[in-house]
This record gives C-alpha cells, structure tokens and sequence, in this order.
C-alpha cells in the first residue's frame, strides 16, 4: 500500500454558484435554485431544472467541458497548483473524469443547424482531454462514464493511482450539462418530479435534471506535506459493486449497495462506529430512495437513528456524471466544517424511513468519516469514505523526521 490520498482543492459550477462560499452558503440553508428549461416547441421546454446561471463559454468546448475546465482552474488554485513555479508537479499530475453525455450539446446544435463541428468535439472523453491540454498535466488520463455513479468512480480510481505510486498528484472530478435526449428519456421512464427534486420524501415522484462540475485536486499525504499544505480531508477507502438485476432500477434488495459500502469501510480502516455523516445517492425516484434507505439502516445498525443524512440533489438536481463528484467534495466540507446540510426540499419523510434526514438545520458530524454513495444504470454501485487528514506532519522537514 502506498502513500494515503489527500484531498487539498475544491473547484465547482454548479446551481448554487460557481464558488466553494457559495455553495456550502446554499447548502446549509436549503436552497432550491430551480429555474425552467427554455427549450420551445419540446417536451422539456419550462421543465423545472437546476441550472448553472451565467454559465462559462470556453469557445469550441461543450458545455461541459467547459464547466469541468472552470472548476478545475478553481480546485487547483485552491490547492496552491496554479503558479508558474508549480508546473513541474504537473508533469506527473493525472486527471481522471467522470461524465456521462459528454459534450452532446454539441452534437445538438450540429443537427439542428445551429453550429459546426470540427471534429470528434461531442465525444465523452473530450473533457479529460481538453483539461490535460489546457493545464499540462502529462501524467495518466482517465474518462469514466459508469453513468450517475462516474464522478464517485473519478475519485476513486485517482485515489487509487496515488496509492499506487502512479502520481503524486490526480485531479479527479465529475461534469455534465442539460442534455434534451437525456431529459426526453427520463420523462419517457416517468421518473422526472413536475415540482423539484425531493430526496426520501413521502410525495417524491421522480428526479430533476441539474448540470454541472465538481473538481478535487487529490495528493499524496508526502507530497502535500512536504509542500506545507493542509488537506481538507483523505479519501481512506472505496467499494464497488454491480447488482446484475436491472439497466435501469436497482435491485431493491440492496445487497450489492451494502456490500460496497462494507467493503469500503473495510478497506479505509473505519468503523461503523466511526461514520459521522452520509451523503446519500438520494435522487428522489421512488425504487432508488427506498432502496438507499434500507441499505444504509442495515449498515448503520443501531446507529441509524443518529448518523445524520444529507441529500444534496435537494439542492442540485442529479447531474448525472457529476453527482458523485460532488457528493465527494460534499463530505470534504462536511469533514472540515463539521456539519452536515439539511435535505431543503423534505417535508415528510417516506413512512419506514428510518435513516435520521438533516431537516431545517445543518446538524454537527457525530465521527470522524463520511459514507458517499453513488448508484447508476447498469447496476453500479459505489461507496466512497471520507475522513480527516491522517497524520501531523505538514513540512518536509518533518517527512523527512
């Protein structure tokens, strides 16, 4: 086992603004950012939605390449990786990206006459490749697309390249942008709320769009110490697994769910009795809440009733490839803050529902872990556990010590 991976920047688009202030602002007091989709004479068209307001225009990128772009210059400046005398970190620097419809607003406005492409421009791997262009990090390239669970498997396979002794330094993250096909499907399923997004709430009906970027500059415990800076969190552990049931439902016995979040709990060395926190999946789709719900209560055991759960999709939607990469940089808040938001959108909570929502008030984080989870299509499951910064060194003398 090589070094422990660090998390030591945060970079973000999203709904409820574009930086970390924000966005933990809006997280803590419930905000619902919705905002209608103006697409005329569609069936999406005034659809509730979590938009990024303002978005940024990168030119020739796609709209979400250019908000994994704008969030990546902003988590590596919050690392201190920004400056001209970091550039030889980046020669060994990797990137790893989850999304799952890439840049298909560019693959919209070709068909319909509004612009041309010039190439492959549309592709789901563009965003890793215009990130390692733009911000010369020459060290191993990944592009995840295990749909709404990428952004949590993004973290975890940088995670796991540090450990490996691969690089000293991973930026790792998720993106992805209102796509028309996408929502056209989703309605299609029936799983689209006509209000807003309503994690385990009794009257939930489906889940709403958001869009998106959420960026984590991962290192070395080494490396950051011998650099002198502090980290918000670790990433001590991640579990995988396929429930093998269904393309698109869970399987609502939740077996494999839980087998991915004992294994990560395993693997990071932390209790049951050491989570403080859950961020939950939590799309607000009936099978999957309900599924969630019953998994966590069996990991959680007797703690259930005071293990306090977030939902964030209350207050982003579900971005798709992003989610997970912000329920990542999530519990790092949560981990360094010590507070779990509330669920701003829950307003009776399904009857069996015995997992203790974060309702009204952010509540204190009661251990030293945060349990993310993230389910997809095709059966993908993920746990991904957060934890405190191990060890007090924070200068190269004491590493060399």
């Amino acid at each position: 086992m090589g070094s422990d991976a660090v998390i030591t920047g945060l970079g973000l688009v999203s709904p409820l603004g574009n930086d970390l202030e924000s966005y933990w602002h809006g997280l803590l007091n419930g905000e619902v950012p919705i905002r209608p989709l103006d697409y005329p004479g569609t069936a999406v068209h005034e659809r509730p939605t979590y938009l990024v307001p303002g978005a940024p225009d990168d030119g020739e990128a796609g709209r979400a390449s250019g908000f994994a772009l704008a969030a990546a210059r902003s988590a590596l400046a919050d690392a201190g990786l920004d400056t001209a005398d970091a550039a030889w970190i980046r020669e060994a620097a990797g990137v790893c990206v989850g999304t799952g419809n890439g840049d298909s607003d560019l693959l919209e406005a070709e068909r319909d006459g509004r612009r041309e492409l010039s190439g492959l421009q549309w592709f789901g791997y563009r965003s890793a490749d215009l990130l390692a262009g733009e911000l010369g990090l020459h060290g191993p390239g990944l592009t995840v697309s295990t749909a709404c669970a990428a952004g949590a498997y993004a973290v975890s396979l940088g995670a796991e390249m540090i450990r490996d002794g691969e690089a000293e330094v991973v930026l790792v993250g998720g993106t992805e942008a209102v796509c028309r096909p996408a929502m056209g499907a989703f309605l299609r399923l029936g799983a689209v709320d006509p209000v807003h997004c309503r994690p385990f709430d009794a009257e939930r009906s489906g889940t709403v769009y958001g869009e998106g970027a959420a960026f984590l500059v991962l290192e070395s415990a080494g490396h950051a110490a011998a650099r002198g800076k502090q980290a918000y969190a670790s990433v001590l552990g991640a579990g995988w697994s396929c429930d093998a049931h269904h393309v698109t439902a869970p399987d609502p016995s939740g077996t494999q769910a839980l087998r991915a979040a004992r294994e990560a709990l395993e693997r990071g060395g932390v209790a049951v009795a050491e989570l403080g926190a859950v961020i939950s999946h939590g799309t607000g789709t009936p099978a999957n809440d309900s599924t969630e719900s019953g998994s966590s209560s069996q990991l959680l055991g007797d703690r259930t009733p005071r293990v306090p759960v977030a939902a964030i999709k209350s207050a982003l939607g579900h971005s798709g490839g992003a989610a997970g990469a912000f329920s990542c940089l999530t519990a790092a808040l949560v981990v360094r803050h010590g507070l779990v938001p509330p669920v701003g959108t829950l307003v009776r909570p399904e009857d069996g529902n015995a997992l203790r929502l974060v309702r009204g008030a952010a509540e204190p984080v009661t251990g030293r872990a945060a349990l993310v989870n993230a389910y997809a299509f095709g059966g993908n499951n993920i746990t991904v556990v957060i934890g405190e910064p191990a060890g007090p060194a924070t200068t190269a003398a004491e590493v060399a010590r």
